[in-house]
């Protein structure tokens, strides 16, 4: 895909979603969006194989089959990434700062589908806050996020 579809496609993504990706973010996935990365918190790996959805036309398709019915919001908490090995989401959180989006992880094993938190709260409020389990902070922006991530290796 050349550049021009690659600008229009972000622009199409950014304005479905009324937001605009992190210079930084579109920098990285530009230079590394192809590669696989191990996320390393200290000393310990805690998540592996993790890859960045591509910037495309089946972006918000992608989305919205495979990750919105676990998404607290999904109009701006926005997945950006993923780790084929444990099914954990990574996500661009807009809700507090819309220039630079905090990171979220949405751990696969526990996350709650929304039907399910609407049948279990007794109010709408109660089923928001169950869905806000769903994803806890990782890090307090992308270039946070970014330093965590160590390309992995084709031995690994």
């Amino acid at each position: 895909m050349n550049d021009q579809n690659d600008r229009a496609s972000v622009t199409r993504i950014q304005s479905h979603y009324g937001i605009v990706f992190p210079q930084d973010y579109l920098d990285f996935i530009q230079l590394h969006g192809d590669a696989s990365f191990d996320l390393i918190q200290g000393t310990e790996t805690e998540d592996w194989d993790i890859r960045f959805h591509v910037l495309d036309d089946q972006f918000i398709v992608n989305n919205a089959a495979l990750v919105d019915e676990v998404n607290p919001d999904p109009r701006r908490i926005i997945p950006i990434a993923w780790s084929v090995s444990s099914g954990n989401n990574y996500l661009l959180d807009y809700r507090e700062n819309k220039v630079f989006p905090s990171v979220l992880v949405m751990e696969h094993e526990l996350a709650m589908v929304r039907e399910d938190a609407e049948s279990e709260a007794e109010t709408m409020e109660e089923a928001q806050q169950l869905m806000e389990e769903n994803v806890k902070l990782l890090a307090a922006h992308f270039q946070s996020f970014a330093a965590l991530l160590q390309v992995r290796s084709s031995q690994a």
